[in-house]
């Protein structure tokens, strides 16, 4: 016996024991050691099932007529098979996955090769959690023609499939791979047959040799669907042909059995691969750019691909950075690169709130959707992206020294003018123009306790120096409330209440639009506090320059102005005339304020003054006389 082997027994019998059984059987478990049992012809069921490990499906096996002792063998070389090389491993996920395997059935496999495919399939099946809810799978055999075993919703446990992978017989025929993966996405992919719309779908292809016929176009089709695909070759499977069937990247999709002795660690690193697809299902990237939060964005539905689309605003940016627990959408544009296979996503699905996979549809462009985020502070429940209660990202350590990161309020007490100005900055929102605790109402979360001490220049909060510590609580009313300015402005006019329209959106660009009215431009108006419109209409500068294109209807909804925004390449741009200045609603707040705080503090000097008057002894007044008299006689210079 070696010490790290899995023990197992194997009993085999035909009649029930003279003897006590129940104690060696459980000294025998208690050791570690797996239990099967075998009964023939009058052997006791009950006794054979008080002997034998959990589950009994898994581990009792009575044979009463010989005439099915090949179809219990299998079944139990199989799952005696999967207990030595697995040893139990679990892909411990509650994410939904739709897997289909797909199997070559072809003469070329050969009868021996297919105990191989099926010991393989067994170990895939005993891998995951099946059921309605977890995991579906699917069984399809070709050669001339494909044949399914069973659907995705036959059969919805674990006993049953291991059941029924026993039972496969070797179809025979030749290799017609691309006939069947054309098969299995109009025939296995389908609802009324089992596939669920909010789960992972993956194609699993086990073959042996070169297909006959093309292959190319059902396997994009698939890719095209959201179909993940992994191939799986034996004997003399072609490498070739199975990475350019299989999705990207190859190391985590194509595997090759060259050896039945290796077929253990094969197994392993397949459903490792396959486990972690299944998790990360999901999966909404940036790539490309300075942090895991700016960068080009890529999602993956059944493989990674970038993502395209026209009317793509900042809105539609902040639902991607919430989702990625980026804080909030700072900017967002283009980049172009060579044309290749993308996903078209469509805006006005995304902001409703629908699954992202169902957003997406398959293309190809060279102008890829790139979105920069805030990665460590929002704004949330405010009118727009500039306004709303202040959320921090803080990194505290537990008791045992693991970092945990959780967004976290902010306490009134501990933030000022010029922490404001650096979060505005950060977020890619103009100058802070209100500050005020609980102005977008109380909610309970972590508040952090610590006390910013930004000098107003630093590019992040917490970049600022900082002290304090977080706690779980923070009186009613103290939590951070901000509204930043919108970062648009009027250029090049005879005030800053006329010229021409810019916003700033990562960087500043003149504005088009070719429906922009008056109505339109009375937003733009009231936002910089400039009175009424006066005037609107386009410029021709005749040099094609990067702009914005802005949607009427998106600012009259009364949507930000930066949020109303794609960029494009145009020659015109919009100018804009505004009556003139007007003392904004927040000014005179603020003169109100300023007045009613001077108000107080001369009272309360004049109540001081007072009091101190009233307890003064009348030899002090004297005194201050002869301090008057005094002065008056060295000069009106003195005196004064």
């Amino acid at each position: 016996m070696r010490a790290d082997t899995e023990n197992i027994v194997v009993l085999i019998t035909d009649g029930q024991s003279t003897d006590d059984v129940d104690s060696p059987s459980q000294e025998l478990k208690d050791a570690g050691i797996e239990v099967y049992v075998v009964g023939f012809n009058t052997a006791r069921a009950t006794e054979l099932r008080s002997i034998a490990s959990d589950p009994d499906e898994d581990h009792v096996y009575m044979i009463k007529d010989s005439q099915l002792l090949p179809d219990i063998v299998d079944n139990l070389s199989i799952h005696l098979c999967f207990s030595s090389e697995n040893s139990g491993a679990q892909c411990e996920t509650s994410a939904k996955a739709d897997i289909v395997l797909l199997v070559d059935g072809s003469w070329s496999i050969g009868l021996i090769s297919f105990q191989d495919v099926l010991s393989f399939i067994t170990n895939i099946v005993s891998t995951f959690d099946i059921g309605p809810d977890r995991v579906q799978i699917a069984l399809v055999q070709y050669s001339y023609h494909p044949r399914t075993h069973w659907y995705l919703n036959t059969h919805q446990s674990k006993e049953a499939l291991l059941e029924n992978v026993s039972r496969i017989q070797l179809l025979g025929g030749n290799t017609y791979t691309g006939h069947a993966l054309n098969y299995t996405l109009q025939n296995i992919f389908q609802p009324n047959v089992g596939m669920r719309a909010d789960s992972e779908n993956i194609v699993v292809l086990i073959t042996d040799g070169q297909s006959t016929d093309d292959v190319d176009s059902p396997t994009q089709e698939l890719k095209d669907a959201g179909i993940e695909v992994f191939t799986v070759g034996f004997n003399t499977a072609s490498e070739t042909d199975l990475r350019s069937i299989a999705s990207d990247p190859d190391q985590n999709h194509v595997f090759i059995v060259e050896d039945s002795q290796l077929l253990r660690d094969i197994v392993n690193n397949f459903t490792i691969s396959l486990c972690d697809s299944i998790k990360s299902s999901e999966s909404v990237r940036l790539v490309g750019g300075s942090s895991p939060c700016a960068g080009a964005l890529e999602v993956k539905r059944g493989e990674w691909r970038p993502v395209f689309g026209s009317n793509w605003t900042l809105t539609s940016a902040d639902v991607m950075c919430r989702e990625l627990d980026c804080g909030s959408a700072a900017s967002t544009g283009r980049r172009n690169e060579s044309n290749r296979a993308a996903w078209q996503i469509s805006p006005d699905c995304v902001e409703s709130g629908s699954a992202l996979r169902e957003c997406l549809s398959s293309g190809s462009s060279s102008s890829i959707i790139k979105i920069t985020c805030s990665d460590s502070v929002g704004l949330v429940n405010g009118t727009s992206l500039c306004s709303g209660g202040l959320e921090v990202k803080s990194d505290q350590s537990n008791q045992s020294n693991q970092s945990n990161q959780w967004w976290s309020l902010v306490c009134e007490a501990g933030f000022d003018q010029q922490d404001a100005e650096v979060v505005c900055r950060e977020l890619g929102c103009g100058a802070p123009s209100v500050l005020w605790g609980a102005l977008y109402g109380e909610v309970e979360a972590p508040m952090l306790t610590e006390e910013f001490q930004c000098e107003g220049n630093e590019s992040a909060l917490l970049d600022c120096r900082s002290s304090g510590s977080a706690r779980n609580t923070c009186s009613p009313g103290e939590a951070v409330g901000l509204t930043c300015s919108e970062p648009v402005r009027l250029v090049g006019g005879s005030s800053r209440c006329a010229g021409a329209l810019e916003v700033k959106q990562g960087d500043w660009r003149p504005v088009y639009d070719s429906n922009w009215t008056l109505t339109s431009a009375a937003v733009v108006c009231r936002e910089l506090h400039c009175g009424s419109v006066v005037s609107t209409g386009l410029r021709n500068d005749s040099t094609l320059r990067s702009t914005w294109e802005i949607r009427p209807d998106c600012v009259q909804s009364g949507s930000a102005l930066r949020e109303c925004v794609t960029p494009m390449w145009s020659s015109f741009f919009l100018e804009v005339t505004c009556s003139g200045p007007t003392v904004s609603y927040i000014g005179l707040v603020r003169l109100v304020l300023l007045s009613l705080a001077l108000l107080l503090f001369i009272t309360a000097l004049c109540v001081t003054h007072q009091t101190t008057r009233g307890q003064k002894q009348p030899m002090e007044l004297d005194d201050y006389k002869l301090g008057v008299h005094r002065a008056e006689e060295e000069g009106g210079q003195a005196a004064e």
